[in-house]
């Protein structure tokens, strides 16, 4: 099956996490598409912090139930540690960018107090 456009399947391929049975991989799957050099799974990324937010992801949970709660704790865990983690990695372009769209991770969760503590951290 082929989609219109491509932001839809990273979304559907974002949203298809939150609806596993098995929350238990999450964070490695982050981890390896935030390692990409290319940047083809940003938006995903994107979308994955955007759903762990109760207040971007509630509509949905009207329909589908609501997210399994380990998985949202994961991505949440996993984006604070991104944020200190490429903080300390900014003396190259390649590191700069990286922090950057790790920021957009953070910007997406919706989340003040996580940005808040995650921004303590740097």
């Amino acid at each position: 099956y082929t989609f219109p456009h491509l932001t839809i399947q990273e979304f559907v391929a974002a949203l298809a996490q939150f609806l596993t049975v098995d929350p238990m991989n999450i964070k490695r799957l982050l981890s390896e598409a935030h390692n990409t050099t290319d940047g083809r799974f940003e938006v995903f990324l994107r979308f994955v912090a955007g759903l762990s937010s109760p207040r971007a992801s509630w509509i949905l949970e009207e329909f589908l139930g609501q997210f399994p709660h380990q998985t949202i704790c994961r991505v949440i865990d996993w984006v604070k540690a991104e944020v200190k983690r490429r903080a300390g990695n900014t003396r190259s372009e390649a590191g700069k960018r990286s922090l950057l769209n790790t920021l957009h991770y953070l910007f997406e969760s919706h989340n003040p107090a996580l940005a808040q503590k995650a921004l303590e951290s740097v």
